[in-house]
């Protein structure tokens, strides 16, 4: 019985001892497989404290007591107000726990609302790399160590939607200036032709460089600019600087090999790869999932029909994809978790923004830097006055989109009926609305077709005695309804800002829609006239439509928030493209001018009194 038991133990001995070898011949095959996969998050804290230092690393396994301990100081400076403190912590947690998606959310959120609102407004441009660490942290870190994380994708979108896509922060036009400035020409033209040469596009600039002719193109440039393109910095990102900036701070040389290969293929070719190459690795965009959301959400030309590419300089259009993103990557079909339902309304409140406002048009601003001090021996001087080119951004309402928000409220309905436990009427009540303004915009703006196919659709789906008339009585009721209740002082001051409106829509070249607002400003004038009579008219001085356009256009003359060279233009365009009008606010000018002339004389005429 006693050499049985040793036998046993001498065998359980040799079994352990085969076992380690075994085990210690794998454990690099492991520790590699664990590498690969990113199971492992050992790296070292960089100027942390050195207690800090030492803790986490001689706490080993337990070191996510640090973290807890961290994350529950991390957010005790966040509401004490101590952001970059908060920040620097939030920094430390993601190293030891980059897979703790909360840390990643806190940290983004804290950069994008916090630390930006903690710089002044008067510097926008140091705000806005606040915005852009948050939104970049969670793009180019958060998600690629979380990718499986909604949450992640959603605070993305949230920023994008509402942190620059909204108008809460003071500096928000900014922000949206920015954006559209840095993608609008990596997808030019914008087109759905382009988008498929995009995503058609070499991966890589070495595949670039198979082709014999483009590397002589790109040795070309590289000879022409050697301190711009110098080994350490990628290629591609400084040809996409030189033609952007159109030559400035490059070599001439350099420009001269661009005008040599001008209107070339291989040109066009190259030029189409690098902004494929810049939208895929900088910002971190599927271009095949681009081009799917395109054909989705895209607007739709209301004169030819068919879809078009999103506006992606927007704003709302990066949440929509983050947000799409996010539930294609991370969500559960079918489940309605609260994260997914956060998510998807995402996509459905960018889309109604992108309806109504996602028409951005950007406008050059001359403007006057301040003189610079020079010194000149014992004499100081002023330079004259540096005039520089600027720029601003104004979102106005896009028609186009119509039909792909109308779909998603359509969607909406249909999916959330069950989730919402049959209770729809909120989100009924709301498409509805949408559809009675969207009827009267599109009527206002010249496109009757298209106000009577959206007619159509809202007495099918929500008949009503209120919707069995024409259209034209419908719209002109509309109008009542929005008119109803305002004063004749509001009335005017109504009416004035719809001539305003009509000025600037013509100053920047939408004249469909410009006669749009001037005749809903003609209709409403004609509708007081009537509702009121001429007695009251005259009673409360209500101008005659002649000279209310006149003030309208005097008042957007002086408006300086619209660019001077944007109002200088619009007089110019009246005179050569709409002398009728001219010559009616000529007429109002001179006959305002000689009302003020006999009231002066009157003035002057009256005896004076008795001291």
């Amino acid at each position: 019985m006693k050499l049985r038991n040793i036998f046993i133990c001498l065998l359980c001995l040799v079994m352990t001892a085969a076992f380690l070898i075994v085990g210690s011949m794998q454990i690099d095959d492991l520790n590699t497989a664990r590498k690969d996969l990113k199971l492992v998050s050992n790296e070292p804290l960089e100027n942390a404290p050195p207690a800090l230092a030492f803790a986490t690393v001689a706490m080993g396994a337990f070191r996510g007591l640090v973290v807890d301990i961290l994350w529950m100081r991390a957010d005790k400076l966040k509401e004490d107000g101590q952001f970059f403190d908060a920040k620097q912590l939030a920094e430390w947690i993601t190293v030891l726990q980059p897979r703790f998606s909360a840390v990643w959310d806190f940290q983004a959120w804290n950069m994008a609302y916090n630390i930006s609102v903690a710089m002044p407004n008067t510097q926008p441009a140091e705000r806005w790399k606040w915005v852009r660490n948050g939104y970049e942290l969670l793009r180019d870190k958060g998600i690629v160590q979380n990718p499986n994380s909604i949450i992640l994708y959603r605070s993305l979108a949230w920023i994008f939607q509402h942190k620059i896509g909204g108008v809460t922060d003071d500096c928000h036009k900014y922000y949206k200036l920015q954006l559209a400035l840095a993608v609008n020409p990596l997808v030019e033209p914008l087109t759905n032709e382009h988008f498929d040469e995009l995503a058609a596009a070499p991966l890589t600039l070495d595949e670039m460089l198979k082709d014999p002719e483009t590397a002589k193109f790109v040795a070309a440039l590289k000879a022409a600019d050697p301190m711009n393109f110098a080994p350490d910095k990628e290629f591609v990102k400084v040809y996409l600087s030189l033609m952007f900036s159109e030559g400035q701070g490059f070599s001439k040389e350099a420009s001269l090999v661009i005008a040599d290969y001008a209107d070339s293929d291989l040109l066009r070719k190259f030029h189409t790869f690098a902004q494929s190459w810049e939208l895929r690795n900088t910002w971190k965009f599927d271009i095949d999932l681009m081009i799917r959301l395109n054909k989705k959400y895209g607007p739709v030309s209301i004169d030819e029909g068919g879809k078009l590419p999103l506006n992606w300089g927007h704003p709302q259009t990066h949440a929509i994809f983050w947000a799409e993103k996010g539930l294609a990557q991370a969500g559960n079909k079918g489940d309605y978790s609260i994260d997914e339902v956060n998510t998807d309304r995402i996509v459905f409140h960018s889309l109604q923004a992108l309806y109504r406002e996602g028409k951005e048009v950007i406008y050059d601003v001359p403007m006057q830097m301040p003189p610079q001090q020079q010194q000149s021996g014992n004499l100081d001087t002023q330079t004259e006055p540096e005039i520089i080119v600027a720029k601003t951004i104004y979102t106005l309402p896009d028609l186009r989109m119509f039909d792909s928000y109308d779909a998603a409220q359509r969607e909406r309905i249909a999916k959330y009926s069950a989730f919402e436990e049959g209770n729809t009427r909120p989100l009924m009540n709301g498409h509805r609305n949408m559809l009675d303004n969207a009827i009267l915009s599109f009527y206002m703006a010249g496109h009757i077709k298209k106000a009577a196919e959206v007619f159509k659709e809202l007495r099918t789906l929500y008949p009503r005695d209120d919707n069995n008339y024409p259209l034209e009585e419908f719209c002109r009721l509309r109008m009542r309804e929005e008119f109803q209740g305002f004063s004749i002082h509001d009335a005017q001051e109504m009416i004035i800002m719809m001539l305003r409106e009509s000025y600037f829509r013509y100053a920047i070249g939408e004249d469909n829609e410009s006669k749009g607002r001037e005749d809903m400003a003609r209709q409403a004038y004609d509708y007081y006239l009537k509702d009121y009579g001429k007695d009251e008219i005259d009673r409360v001085n209500l101008p005659e439509f002649g000279r209310m356009r006149y003030m309208a256009l005097i008042d957007f003359l002086n408006d300086e928030y619209f660019p001077l060279n944007m109002r200088q233009s619009l007089l110019g365009r009246i005179q050569n493209e709409r002398p009728d009008l001219f010559e009616k606010l000529d007429k109002e000018r001179e006959k305002l001018q000689a009302e003020q002339e006999l009231a002066d004389k009157k003035q002057q005429d009256k005896p004076q009194e008795a001291k």
